[in-house]
């Protein structure tokens, strides 16, 4: 079921149609086995992980570009089994040479939402010798219901 949701998904299939063909091949939504709201979840969960042709390509370029520039720019990009982006890290110079400087409190914020993949974006922030917040890193993440 799972399997036929993703398909008619990236086939342009609006949820609710998607979710109202599976309730007819099952012989009505009382056996379907789950909610139409869990299916639509799944939906909206799998639209999420998946990135558009060339996305991650287009990131990793950007980073390596950035790199050649500053040989000392730290990135990671971490995918899951399908090969699918799940996180991205990356910090810059001056951030690791603050870091050193003024690691006594470090904040991990995830408030933003500022991206068409819903993948929170995270900074970490610290506090200088004047108490100014200075930023320390930056990172896209991955929201994987269930897991805290």
């Amino acid at each position: 079921m799972k399997r036929q949701l993703e398909a008619k998904d990236i086939a342009g299939l609006r949820p609710c149609k998607n979710i109202r063909l599976l309730e007819v091949q099952a012989g009505g939504p009382e056996n379907l086995g789950c909610l139409p709201k869990d299916c639509r979840n799944f939906i909206e969960n799998r639209r999420r992980l998946r990135l558009g042709d060339g996305d991650v390509e287009a990131i990793r370029k950007l980073f390596m570009r950035m790199q050649q520039r500053d040989t000392n720019l730290f990135h990671l990009m971490d995918v899951d089994d399908e090969c699918r982006l799940c996180n991205v890290l990356w910090i810059h110079p001056r951030s690791k040479a603050a870091y050193e400087e003024f690691r006594d409190v470090v904040s991990f914020d995830t408030t933003y939402l500022v991206n068409k993949y819903k993948m929170p974006f995270a900074t970490f922030v610290g506090i200088n010798h004047h108490g100014q917040s200075i930023l320390l890193g930056c990172a896209l993440v991955t929201v994987r219901p269930g897991i805290i």
